[in-house]
C-alpha cells in the first residue's frame, strides 16, 4: 500500500513537471491498480499529443505501460483575449477548456464583459476536426446567453485560407435579431497547429463584437 502511495506521488510529480501540464492526479483503487489519471494542461499541445507524452514519459521512468483510456485531460486556456476597443463593449475570450474520454470531446468556452461571464459547452463525438467545430458551437451557445432570447446565431460554413501569407479561419454567420436577418463574416489569424481552437473563438467574435453594443441596446 505505502509502496503504491510513493508510486502515485512519483507519478504525479513526473507528469506535472511535462511540458504544457499545469497539474496531475493518479486515482487508484482499493486493489492499489491505477484507475484515472486526471490531466489539466494548456493549449500548447494537442490532447492526444499530451497523452502520447505521458505515456512515454511513463513508460520510460516507470516501466508502466498505461491504457490511453484511463487518462482524461482538460485544457485551460485563460490569457488568450481580445483586446477592447476604446469606449465599445466587447466580449473577451475568459477561458476555453477541452475535456475528452475515450469516445467523446467536450468544450467549454467562457466569455466576459466586464465583470460578467457567459458559458457555452458542446459535446460530441471524439475527432481531430470537431475539436473545431465543437469549439464553434460552444462559443454559439455562450453567445446566445449573452444575447438572450430574441436574437438567434447559427453557423453558415467554416472554411481554412491563406491570406498574406498565414493560415487563416472564416466563418459565415447567420445573426436573426427582433427585426431582420443579416450574415455576418469574420476572420482570425492561426498562429501554430496549437491555437486552431482559440483562433476559431476568435473568428467568431471578430464577427460580432462590431454589433455588440447595437444588440444589448436592443435587448
Amino acid at each position: 500500500m505505502q509502496e503504491m502511495i510513493e508510486l502515485k506521488r512519483e507519478l504525479d510529480k513526473l507528469m506535472s513537471s511535462l511540458n504544457g501540464v499545469l497539474a496531475a492526479r493518479t486515482v487508484l483503487n482499493d486493489q492499489d491498480e491505477i484507475t484515472e489519471i486526471h490531466i489539466l494542461s494548456d493549449l500548447s499541445k494537442s490532447p492526444k499529443q499530451l497523452v502520447r507524452d505521458i505515456q512515454s514519459a511513463i513508460m520510460a521512468a516507470f516501466g508502466l505501460d498505461i491504457d490511453y483510456r484511463l487518462i482524461s485531460v482538460a485544457q485551460v486556456n485563460s490569457n488568450m483575449i481580445l483586446a477592447p476597443a476604446a469606449a465599445e463593449p466587447r466580449l473577451l475570450i475568459r477561458k476555453i477548456t477541452i475535456s475528452l474520454d475515450s469516445n467523446n470531446l467536450e468544450t467549454t468556452v467562457v466569455l466576459a464583459m466586464g465583470e460578467k461571464s457567459f458559458e457555452g459547452s458542446c459535446r460530441g463525438p471524439l475527432s481531430g476536426r470537431n475539436r473545431i467545430y465543437s469549439a464553434i458551437n460552444a462559443c454559439l451557445s455562450a453567445l446566445k446567453t449573452f444575447f438572450g432570447q430574441p436574437f438567434t446565431i447559427n453557423l453558415i460554413d467554416l472554411q481554412r485560407s491563406n491570406l498574406a501569407g498565414n493560415d487563416c479561419f472564416i466563418v459565415a454567420l447567420s445573426y436573426i435579431d427582433p427585426h431582420n436577418e443579416t450574415v455576418l463574416y469574420g476572420i482570425a489569424a492561426i498562429s501554430s497547429p496549437e491555437t486552431e481552437v482559440q483562433a476559431a473563438v476568435m473568428a467568431v467574435l471578430s464577427a460580432l463584437n462590431r454589433i455588440i453594443g447595437k444588440a444589448r441596446k436592443e435587448n
